[in-house]
């Protein structure tokens, strides 16, 4: 299924607003959308949030041969999947173009970069060593899709535990957990995606919502850790994104703050559920049943719609329920209504009825 072809009003209302430092969601143009990680009940699955994007990357292990080119090495293994209920173009049992691109993009983030030590993978040199695979499934396409990913990969493989391992000569036998306790890990440094798309207007947006994306003329994407160090840097579209040479520049401390804070996020978040299960304790703010809404098992939690009104009316001729009532000029009622803010995106209409 192809997807649905975006209207000029469309298109011009969102440049004409990034052009005015205004976007649809409220943030700013250099602001991401608040990011939530959750694990589920097996080591390495994990769930994050993007504002609607939502990307669940589960990594598991097996003992293989390792490569002839690496002896001593383990392997590791990224695959993309794209769910047709994340999106109507996506199609189910086939390798599109974005999976391809989003793959190679992992790959060079977290491969490419050595930011996992594969050494300690190794069992016995030349003959078996661990395979660590990790399945990135998108479950809700809503815009920037590699730096949800790649937050989900980073996550999933920083809780992950693989089993104890004793090799006596050619006999290797495998701990289960409740006898040894599984090892997490090693990892060198910690990269993150953060993209970052132009418009015709040569405006740039970080963290593009799926709307926006369509509309910009090209997307540059760096990969960078917490260490404010580049591990890698893509461009969709190396001649238009080039025309301002300077973007590169403009962006790159800002990426590397961001990736900052996510990484600490993303620490923080390990570390609580990691040491919640060592305790057996409950750890609500990290666990995929917190946030799956209460009444529709089906339906995750979602954040209310961010709206930026400058003026708000009533119109009288509504009811409460927003029905046109059959009512004359002269027994028009005017409201004296505010907007209160209640909190982070969220706010309540107060009338003088409510008041009193």
């Amino acid at each position: 299924m192809r997807e649905f072809p975006l209207s000029e009003c469309e298109r011009n209302f969102v440049t004409r607003a990034a052009a005015e430092d205004t976007r649809l969601d409220g943030r700013a143009l250099l602001e991401s959308r608040p990011v939530k990680i959750y694990f589920g009940s097996n080591w390495g699955c994990c769930l994050t949030v993007l504002g609607q994007t939502r990307v669940v990357a589960q990594v598991s292990c097996d003992i293989q041969q390792p490569k002839a080119s690496r002896p001593n090495e383990g392997m590791l293994y990224i695959n993309v999947e794209l769910n047709p209920l994340a999106a109507p173009h996506f199609e189910g049992n086939r390798q599109s173009d974005i999976a391809v691109v989003l793959n190679r993009q992992l790959e060079k983030c977290f491969k490419d970069s050595k930011c996992i030590d594969l050494e300690s993978l190794c069992i016995v040199a030349d003959k078996q060593a661990w395979n660590i695979r990790v399945d990135v499934s998108i479950i809700n396409h809503d815009g920037n899709l590699i730096d949800c990913a790649s937050i989900a990969t980073l996550a999933a493989l920083s809780h992950f535990h693989r089993p104890d391992v004793t090799a006596t000569g050619n006999e290797i036998i495998v701990h289960p957990f409740s006898e040894k306790d599984p090892l997490p890990m090693t990892l060198f440094h910690y990269p993150v995606c953060v993209s970052f798309i132009t418009f015709e207007n040569g405006k740039i947006v970080m963290d593009p919502t799926y709307l926006e994306e369509r509309i910009a003329v090209a997307q540059l994407t760096m990969g960078i850790n917490s260490y404010r160090e580049l591990c890698c840097l893509y461009f969709e579209d190396l001649a238009k994104i080039m025309v301002d040479c300077d973007i590169i520049s403009e962006v790159s401390d800002h990426a590397a703050d961001w990736s900052v804070k996510l990484v600490q996020q993303i620490k923080a978040a390990v570390s609580a559920d990691v040491n919640a299960r060592y305790r057996k304790e409950e750890c609500p703010e990290y666990r995929f049943k917190d946030c799956v809404a209460v009444k529709n098992l089906k339906t995750l939690i979602s954040e209310r719609v961010h709206i930026k009104l400058a003026k708000w009316e009533r119109d009288p001729r509504l009811d409460d329920e927003g029905s046109e009532m059959d009512v004359s000029d002269d027994e028009i009622i005017e409201y004296d209504e505010q907007i209160i803010k209640l909190g982070e995106g969220s706010a309540e209409l107060v009338t003088p009825e409510m008041n009193d």
